[in-house]
């Protein structure tokens, strides 16, 4: 169950990782840079990074969806029944964990100011902003930054 758990949360990390990735490699041919540039260039410029309330038309969504959708068919081919449930189960509230902290760090006076893990988060994030190559993990876990040199302290 332990290594269930584990293998789930590494794949989520680097699912998470290589689809934001894909978010910010301009070509003719994706439109995933095409939506979520939007995210950068028009709701949270550098200039403008939080507002009183979160700025989206559900650019994420739309992008995110169908390679979501290829890799759930794909995991589903792969797994017996029951590893395939709890990795997806898992992958769920990973999606729905981190976007919720994404939406926190865009929003001025967030509950969840309180926390330093958050301000951590957000200030990670911020710098993303910044430099989109860098910090492309977001939300509480910036191991995959670490591991491919894109994580970006200062």
């Amino acid at each position: 169950m332990i290594f269930k758990i584990v293998a789930s949360y590494c794949l989520f990390n680097m699912t998470e990782y290589f689809f934001h990735k894909l978010g910010h490699f301009r070509s003719r041919y994706n439109y995933i840079y095409d939506l979520h540039i939007v995210h950068h260039k028009e709701h949270y410029p550098a200039t403008r990074l939080l507002s009183d309330k979160y700025r989206s038309r559900n650019e994420g969504i739309i992008a995110y969806t169908p390679p979501t959708i290829v890799l759930i068919l794909f995991l589903f081919s792969l797994l017996d029944r029951s590893t395939f449930y709890h990795v997806f189960l898992q992958l769920l509230f990973h999606t729905i964990t981190n976007d919720y902290i994404h939406t926190q760090i865009h929003t001025k006076n967030s509950w969840l100011e309180r926390y330093k893990w958050f301000q951590e988060s957000r200030r990670l994030h911020f710098i993303h902003h910044n430099k989109f190559t860098k910090n492309l993990s977001f939300g509480y876990d910036y191991s995959m930054d670490k591991l491919n040199g894109s994580y970006l302290k200062n």
